[in-house]
């Protein structure tokens, strides 16, 4: 029989909790050898949802492990009503078997009742979301200068993670503690009066300097009122000399942006939900140091 013939046999399974293993040693061999087995089996296995099915889909051929799509599973408030999301990452198929790289996809988006997002594909990969449906979300950054502001007395800024929760409303408590436990992600909780909010945010470099790459602001309208302390406190208490932000996240300008630049394509395949409700969190860039 042909070769390539019997490598199309190659059979797709969902992963579940008894592949991890060797899910996490494929990834690392084939995907990122930065993040140890131990690493990658901590990421792939994170869930926010009772009943995930699975933890992605993997392509199998002899017993071996030969391609892999990922999936994280939530369920969050949206809009007052708890909606299903399915969050396909790490996807990666060895050379002889690239041509079913598409049916792991199919696996992934062919259950039903979920929403999904894709927020880390390659070249390759935006072609084929984009023909698979996935709607793109706008991928413009702004990054500001952190200027220390003297207007500071009015907001309070909490960094204690015993109470961080204490003042958030019931959605933006739990989706807190749903990721305080990443210890790669820096979050402090801010208000004015009773109404408070929280960042979550990684350290990167811009220009050579550390900088605060925001990655979920829970409440956008109070971020934006209360920016001239939030970025002083950035710059004081973290050292970070800038800040990236989506630009999908920003009602409207803040002080000293830098610049706007083009980052990454991020996607969601939805009939119901819109840009606005779709949210880093509950993803691989949470779940994951990347």
């Amino acid at each position: 029989m042909d070769k390539n013939t019997e490598k199309k046999k190659a059979s797709i399974c969902p992963v579940t909790d008894s592949d991890l293993d060797g899910v996490a040693i494929f990834l690392n061999q084939h995907m990122n050898d930065e993040f140890s087995p131990e690493v990658w089996r901590k990421g792939i296995s994170a869930s926010w949802l009772s009943s995930a099915p699975n933890h992605g889909f993997m392509l199998k051929y002899e017993n071996d492990v030969v391609g892999v799509l990922c999936a994280l599973y939530s369920e969050q408030h949206i809009n007052g009503k708890l909606v299903k999301f399915c969050n396909p990452h790490s996807w990666c198929v060895l050379p002889d078997f690239r041509t079913r790289s598409v049916d792991l996809v199919l696996s992934v988006i062919s259950q039903k009742d979920f929403h999904f997002t894709m927020f880390s594909p390659n070249k390759s990969g935006i072609e084929i979301f984009s023909y698979l449906k996935f709607k793109p979300l706008d991928n413009a950054v702004s990054f500001f200068l952190n200027v220390p502001s003297i207007n500071i007395n009015k907001v309070k800024i909490i960094e204690n993670p015993a109470l961080i929760s204490e003042n958030l409303p019931e959605k933006e408590k739990k989706e807190y503690l749903d990721h305080a436990k990443f210890p790669w992600l820096k979050i402090f909780s801010f208000g004015v009066g009773e109404r408070y909010g929280f960042v979550i945010f990684k350290s990167q470099r811009y220009k050579k300097l550390p900088c605060a790459e925001i990655l979920y602001i829970s409440d956008v309208v109070l971020f934006s009122d209360c920016w001239p302390v939030l970025r002083t406190h950035l710059l004081l208490k973290y050292k970070m000399a800038s800040s990236k932000i989506e630009s999908r996240f920003l009602i409207r300008k803040l002080a000293y942006r830098l610049c706007v630049e083009q980052g990454s394509q991020k996607f969601y395949r939805s009939d119901e939900l819109s840009a606005e409700n779709i949210k880093n969190i509950y993803s691989e860039l949470v779940a994951l140091d990347l």
